[in-house]
């Protein structure tokens, strides 16, 4: 990738102005100070003040007129205006209660967005009621795709990704900003070294991009790495493989919790201990189903490989009376 592509906003068309004010990083500072706010930072208050990067964000996930749009992290609701004139709906979620308010105060006029003040998450593994109600709501009405696009704070961007992938009804595509190395670790392949348990549930499920890579510059405050926009694109026929998604995403959980040592140590201990003979046969013979070698791990498997594994696993170690 060059210089140009990875930080250069100059090539990127400047759009009309959206409609509120311009969220630079002198803006930000004017307005809150005139309402003395105050960033905190546990909730990874970096606000996107790169114009062009907003505009490439709306733009890039080319948004119909049926869609649904879910926005984590409304901030003052620079993206949100942005996005709002071409969906059907959006569903935008701010925690700050302070930040919620000017965020309502300059969506007034957007009658089809839905501000949630809250936290997006009611659990690390669950998503808030109030925030699958309105999606819910939105898309029965609606009859179109579900879209995250939103400047992730990178304090929830896992989670917030990974439990809408385990709905029965997840988001068609993701364009978020995340911090670098998470995108690259959603998007990385088996035998690199960020592939992880979140590389294999994304990948069972998606096609992902790193559409650019973001200098700390281009935030108000500046972070201290650099994030990179990822678009996801959910593919119905990899997600169709998975047996059982809730059973799928704790196996790799608990696989990828010991992804350095054999991975047939780690499933004779998943299916019984590892010194036990009859779980050592069961795991030599899922082994003999699947195609892997003997001194396989974890980190080689690729997303298919590990969904076909659990499957013949989930076979071989169910209790006779199911």
């Amino acid at each position: 990738m060059t210089a140009d592509a990875r930080h250069g906003d100059d090539r990127v068309p400047r759009e009309e102005p959206a409609s509120g004010p311009r969220q630079t990083a002198a803006f930000l500072k004017r307005l809150f100070a005139d309402v003395g706010f105050s960033l905190d930072p546990r909730r990874g208050q970096n606000f996107l003040v790169d114009l062009n990067l907003l505009d490439l964000l709306a733009r890039t996930a080319a948004i119909r007129p049926d869609d649904v749009v879910l926005e984590v992290g409304t901030g003052t609701g620079a993206l949100t205006e942005r996005i709002a004139p071409t969906a059907a709906a959006v569903i935008t979620v701010e925690i700050d209660r302070r930040l919620a308010q000017l965020a309502r105060d300059r969506l007034v006029d957007h009658a089809n967005v839905t501000l949630i003040q809250g936290d997006a998450l009611a659990r690390k593994h669950q998503l808030s009621p109030a925030l699958l109600t309105a999606l819910a709501e939105a898309l029965a009405a609606t009859g179109g795709r579900l879209l995250l696009v939103a400047n992730l704070p990178y304090c929830v961007a896992t989670p917030v990704i990974s439990n809408l992938l385990a709905l029965p009804r997840p988001f068609d595509a993701a364009i978020v900003t995340v911090q670098r190395e998470m995108g690259e670790r959603m998007t990385a392949t088996a035998g690199t070294p960020l592939y992880n348990a979140l590389s294999v549930w994304v990948g069972a499920q998606c096609s992902g991009t790193v559409e650019r890579v973001l200098p700390p510059t281009v935030f108000w405050p500046r972070p201290k790495v650099e994030s990179a926009i990822v678009r996801l694109d959910l593919d119905t026929g990899r997600r169709g493989s998975i047996d059982d998604l809730d059973r799928f995403h704790g196996f790799v959980r608990d696989v990828f919790c010991h992804r350095r040592k054999l991975l047939r140590g780690v499933l004779a201990r998943m299916a019984g201990k590892r010194t036990d003979q009859n779980a050592r046969e069961t795991v030599d013979r899922v082994f003999g189903s699947c195609g892997l070698e003997p001194d396989a791990r974890a980190e080689d498997i690729t997303p298919a490989a590990f969904v076909e594994l659990e499957r013949h696993f989930a076979r071989a170690t169910a209790s006779p009376e199911r």
